[in-house]
C-alpha cells in the first residue's frame, strides 16, 4: 500500500481539493482500490465525500484520528492499493505522524513567498524522517509565471524536488467540490493537469518505495 501524505501546516493551499482530484483519477487506474482519511478537523473531504454519495472507490476510511493508527489498521489487512492523508493546518504534532508513515508527502504551496516559508516545517519534518517529498504549485493565476519561476528557482535551491506539473487557478476546481465532483470532472484542461500531476507521483512513489524500508 503507497502512503500519500497532501500535508502543509499552511491553510488555504488546496490540500483537500488536491486530495479529491488525486483520489478520484487514482481510482480510474486498473485494480486500484483507494481510501482517504481526513485529518482535518473541519472535516472538508468527508463532507464533501458525502456529497459525491460516499462511493466505494475512493473511500472514506473512518474511526481514526492519527494517520499511523490507519496505517497500523490497514497493514494488517489492508485491501487499498493507495493511501491518501488529506493533512490539517496549524497542527504540527497530526502533520509529523504523518510525515513518519508516508511514502511520499505532497506540499501544495501557491507561489508566493509567504506559502514557501510557511512550508519549511513540513520539509524539514520529511528531511528528518527520510521521507520523499514533491512540492505542487497550486491555484496559478494567469498573471503568476514569473511568481512560479521564481518559486522553482528557490526551491531548487534548496534542494527539494517540485513537480513539473503547475495546477492553474480554475473555478471549475471550486464549484466541483460544492457538488460532490473534482474539476477534471467538468473542465479538460484541469483533467490534463491532474492527469500529468498523477503520473508524476506515480513515478516518484516508485523512486520512494525502492528508497524506504
Amino acid at each position: 500500500m503507497h502512503i500519500i501524505g497532501v500535508l502543509n501546516g499552511k491553510g488555504g493551499v488546496g490540500k483537500t481539493t488536491l486530495t479529491a482530484c488525486l483520489g478520484v483519477r487514482a481510482s480510474e487506474d486498473r485494480d486500484a482500490h483507494i481510501a482517504v482519511v481526513d485529518l482535518d478537523p473541519s472535516s472538508s473531504f468527508a463532507e464533501w465525500y458525502a456529497r459525491r454519495g460516499s462511493p466505494d472507490n475512493p473511500e472514506l476510511y473512518r474511526g481514526v484520528d492519527r494517520a499511523s493508527d490507519a496505517v497500523e489498521a490497514l497493514q494488517l489487512t489492508s485491501p487499498y492499493t493507495h493511501l491518501f492523508l488529506d493533512g490539517p493546518p496549524n497542527s504540527i504534532l497530526l502533520t509529523e505522524d504523518a510525515v513518519r508513515v508516508c511514502t511520499l508527502v505532497l506540499i501544495p504551496i501557491r507561489a508566493s513567498g509567504l506559502d514557501i516559508g510557511s512550508s519549511r516545517d513540513t520539509i524539514h519534518m520529511c528531511q528528518d524522517y527520510g521521507t520523499a517529498c514533491l512540492m505542487v504549485i497550486n491555484a496559478k493565476g494567469t498573471h503568476d509565471g514569473r511568481l512560479v519561476e521564481e518559486a522553482r528557482a528557490l526551491l531548487k535551491s534548496w534542494k527539494v524536488p517540485v513537480a513539473d506539473t503547475v495546477i492553474a487557478h480554475r473555478l471549475q476546481f471550486i464549484n466541483a467540490m460544492t457538488t460532490g465532483k473534482t474539476g477534471p470532472e467538468k473542465d479538460a484542461k484541469a483533467a490534463a493537469e491532474i492527469d500529468d500531476l498523477w503520473g508524476e507521483v506515480k513515478a516518484a512513489l516508485r523512486k520512494a518505495a525502492r528508497g524506504r524500508p
